[in-house]
């Protein structure tokens, strides 16, 4: 008569593979922490932590900040006043 769904075989190699994987836990454990930690990173990448929402105006783009236009002035050369080679050549 079986009492349970398993023989005792079973039970106990089942037993002996955890105590087996239970002994290896400390030499996994570095392992199992840095695939947790690159799954993390793919998940949620870093970007999305430091994101923060911009208030958008009624026109749907974000605060713009409104600059001068420069003005532009000529500088009167003497390019063409003289006769005389260039100091430089």
């Amino acid at each position: 008569m079986k009492s349970g769904r398993y023989s005792i075989a079973t039970y106990i190699i089942l037993g002996l593979a955890l105590i087996g994987v239970a002994s290896m836990a400390s030499q996994l454990i570095i392992p199992i922490v840095v695939f947790g930690v690159i799954f993390l990173l793919l998940k949620y990448p870093p970007n999305k932590w430091g994101k923060r929402k911009t208030t958008t105006t009624r026109f749907g783009k974000g605060k713009e900040r409104r600059t001068r236009d420069a003005t532009f002035r000529v500088i009167n050369g003497n390019k063409g006043n003289s006769d005389e080679p260039p100091k430089y050549h």
